[in-house]
């Protein structure tokens, strides 16, 4: 592991600026926003969803950037352009404009966070490679864990424009990593897709592409409406200050700091699959109890369930590519699984607002995703007894 401290760290700051505050502290200032303009329940839904929209089409230009440009210089580029769209959002009052520029910043970090994975499933070592990732993808709940403290912390002091200022924190924040992140990218290495002899569509005739596919469309279906609406449910429910919900929320970034860690290890000794079992009995568990009328001690227990194991999923899905597809197939196998994923999370947000707007409570809301990963444990299972040959 330690002669790849760099490549780690680096990876780790990219994912921490580009999704954790880029789009998972998004749910921290949903509340403030949909109160200082004024939005229903759809609306800042569709924000949300126009985010994912941006995501996935980034997904689709992803493999040809990527073989055109040096890795270091598309990751820079990216990361300052996704700031500066995270900091125009702020300018406008207008939900349709603030969805077009949260859009574009989606577009921008799924380039970033798709081309640094596929650097590192190239540089990483098989044995440590389930270990690694783990590692990477727990910035997202560094992040979480910040963006909870921060935002809650901004509201006290900034009574007008509240939200815009934590927003372009944030972004500001980006904007230092992005240079800082250049350190452990290799400038002489590039990690060309030109060789590959598969065309995109031959993959949807393969059944390893589609084991890992569904559970990660499952996947995000499911976590998009968590991470969007969780501080907004446990408001709306238990009508917990944003303070309070935002110790919530910081406790599920810091249990998801080790989650990708915890099952990455657990794959290593057993194996993807069965990791992926665990992963989805609590990711069940913590939405079902959100459809129930509990105290608030069953609020921890969500957190916790899903602050645990919620970052396992993209790196237990990484690791699967890497081992279904060889080193040549990975990056193009990944790009493809992750606009599946991408789809359904571009999906949730904006479907979820609706039936909320619909039923005024989000108890269907959490209860559909319940069930969806209660399928997802099933087919996890399924898929572990079968053995994995590399295509």
């Amino acid at each position: 592991m330690k002669p790849y401290i760099k490549q780690i760290l680096s990876a780790f700051l990219i994912l921490f600026s580009c999704l954790g505050f880029g789009r998972f502290a998004f749910g921290m200032i949903l509340p403030n926003l949909q109160a200082s303009l004024e939005l229903s329940t759809t609306q800042v839904g569709f924000i949300g969803t126009a985010n994912f929209i941006g995501y996935f089409i980034g997904i689709l230009f992803v493999n040809s950037l990527y073989t055109k440009y040096p890795t270091y210089k598309l990751i820079f580029a990216t990361m300052i352009l996704q700031a500066l769209f995270m900091v125009l959002m702020t300018v406008f009052s207008n939900y349709l404009l603030i969805s077009f520029f949260y859009c574009l910043a989606g577009f921008l970090a799924s380039i970033s966070n798709i081309s640094i994975m596929s650097y590192l499933s190239n540089e990483i070592p098989k044995d440590i490679r389930g270990k690694a990732i783990g590692i990477v993808v727990s910035a997202s709940g560094v992040a979480i864990v910040i963006s909870g403290q921060i935002v809650p912390y901004v509201e006290s002091i900034v009574k007008i424009d509240a939200w815009e200022t934590s927003w372009i924190l944030f972004s500001c924040i980006m904007v230092v990593f992005a240079f800082v992140s250049q350190i452990g990218i290799k400038k002489d290495t590039s990690h060309h897709l030109s060789e590959l002899k598969s065309k995109a569509f031959e993959y949807f005739f393969i059944s390893s592409f589609w084991k890992v596919g569904i559970l990660y469309m499952i996947f995000g279906l499911t976590y998009a409406v968590y991470v969007t609406y969780f501080v907004s449910a446990v408001i709306s429910k238990y009508n917990f200050s944003t303070s309070i919900s935002g110790d919530f929320w910081a406790l599920v970034g810091f249990l998801s700091i080790f989650s990708g860690y915890i099952f990455g290890i657990l794959a290593d000794k057993t194996s993807a699959y069965k990791a992926l079992i665990l992963v989805f009995i609590l990711q069940t568990i913590s939405n079902f109890i959100l459809t129930l009328d509990l105290n608030f001690i069953a609020v921890w227990i969500s957190t916790i369930t899903f602050g645990i194991s919620v970052w396992s999923v993209p790196s237990l899905i990484t690791l699967l590519t890497s081992i279904h597809f060889d080193v040549k197939k990975n990056a193009q196998v990944l790009a493809l699984v992750t606009l599946l994923f991408a789809l359904c999370q571009t999906i949730a947000p904006v479907g979820a607002g609706y039936l909320y707007d619909l039923n005024k409570s989000y108890d269907l809301v959490f209860l559909i995703s319940s069930m969806l990963t209660f399928f997802a444990i099933i087919l996890s299972i399924i898929f572990s007894r079968h053995i994995i040959k590399e295509h």
